[in-house]
């Protein structure tokens, strides 16, 4: 007899981030029912509201799936890809959180052009504040950058992606980048969101971990709240970007200008995507390394391995883990000498190559929440787009 729920990650997955979604709707309504903004400065308001927002993305979906899955905390974060990264993976992540805002001002810009042929036109809802101008910058760091890029990374690229890759990996990301671009609950913002979630989604699954999604998502989202400063109070580098911005107004030479600029950015983006790989995989390399010689510490395979010898080593990590690799060499299926014949590279670049989780599939029934959360999440973004609602 056929199980109900086939793959129960994917089952809870949805069902957690349904009442993830829940939860932030009604936070929204009630912030709005009793006016909240009302009674405080539009800085400290939006601080607030991004800590309880954010809160709820952060800790609801991490408390929910261990209670529900019986996970430990080390197993859900590993779940969650919350997996630590190298010095050289957080610059790289950066840089691509600021190629990321370059894509952001094309794909916001052309998604504007499709809502105008529909008659729509979107405002700005700027506010002033009595906050020094430092003061709030400082605070939209934490508002604007930081705490989104923990809170929504943790809810699409932790619970989502994390668990609907059994779905298959193109098909989470895409699942995660759409409903990381319902998320925002209106139109204008979907557009771009949900080109930013895929780059998201295919970083994450690329470095196994979500702290490169996390600090893209937070430069990019500084990028832009700086170039708004910037522009307004004539802080550095306000002349580039009004002028950058000028270029991309103006006929023929801003068309021109913008296909080479975006032309490069996306070539900076894979350039820079290899890099977080070769990266991945390094840091791979080194902990295999590590790994077997604990697992062969005193034992008489101990001599049978150079790990100075960086073909060898690679050679074995393409070809075990440090799992089973004692295994595999007392039952005669890997021996050195036939690694040696079998994998001629010495370059790093050899261990370069596709990791194919093992998953159980699911069936429809077991995205049934996921689905739910999609129609919500879809009919209040219409009516805001119609209505104007939230």
């Amino acid at each position: 007899m056929k199980k109900l729920i086939q793959n129960k990650k994917v089952f809870y997955a949805g069902l957690i981030y349904l009442i993830s979604v829940l939860c932030y709707i009604g936070v929204r309504l009630l912030w709005q029912i009793f006016s909240v903004s009302s009674n405080l400065d539009s800085v400290w308001s939006d601080l607030l509201f991004t800590v309880l927002v954010q809160g709820i993305l952060f800790c609801v979906p991490i408390l929910l799936y261990m209670l529900f899955c019986r996970e430990k905390l080390s197993s859900t974060m590993k779940r969650f890809f919350f997996r630590k990264i190298s010095l050289k993976a957080v610059l790289y992540s950066i840089l691509l959180g600021i190629l990321t805002y370059i894509v952001v001002i094309y794909s916001a810009t052309i998604w504007s052009m499709i809502l105008s042929m529909f008659g729509y036109t979107h405002s700005s809802g700027a506010s002033s504040s009595n906050v020094p101008v430092w003061i709030a910058f400082l605070i939209g760091i934490f508002s604007t950058a930081i705490f989104p890029g923990i809170g929504e990374e943790t809810a699409h690229r932790g619970l989502l992606l994390g668990n609907l890759r059994d779905n298959g990996l193109t098909r989470a990301i895409m699942l995660s980048a759409l409903m990381f671009g319902l998320a925002h609950l209106n139109v204008p913002q979907f557009g771009y969101a949900f080109v930013v979630g895929i780059i998201l989604g295919t970083v994450t699954l690329t470095t196994r971990s979500i702290f490169p999604a996390i600090i893209i998502h937070a430069t990019s989202n500084f990028t832009s709240m700086y170039c708004d400063y910037a522009t307004d109070y004539g802080w550095v580098g306000s002349k580039t970007i009004s002028f950058f911005y000028s270029l991309l107004e103006t006929p023929f030479v801003g068309i021109l200008m913008s296909t080479i600029v975006l032309i490069l950015t996306l070539v900076g983006i894979v350039y820079l995507l290899q890099k977080l790989f070769i990266e991945n995989k390094i840091d791979k390399l080194t902990q295999f390394k590590e790994n077997l010689k604990k697992s062969v510490q005193g034992t008489d395979m101990e001599n049978m391995f150079d790990f100075n010898d960086q073909k060898q080593m690679i050679a074995l990590f393409n070809s075990a883990t440090e799992k089973d690799i004692q295994q595999k060499l007392q039952q005669g299926k890997l021996d050195l000498a036939h690694l040696e014949n079998e994998f001629k590279r010495s370059n790093i670049a050899s261990i370069i190559h596709n990791e194919i989780d093992d998953y159980e599939p699911p069936n429809q029934l077991d995205n049934i929440f996921l689905y739910i959360a999609i129609f919500l999440m879809s009919l209040i973004t219409i009516i805001t787009f119609i209505w104007g609602v939230m």
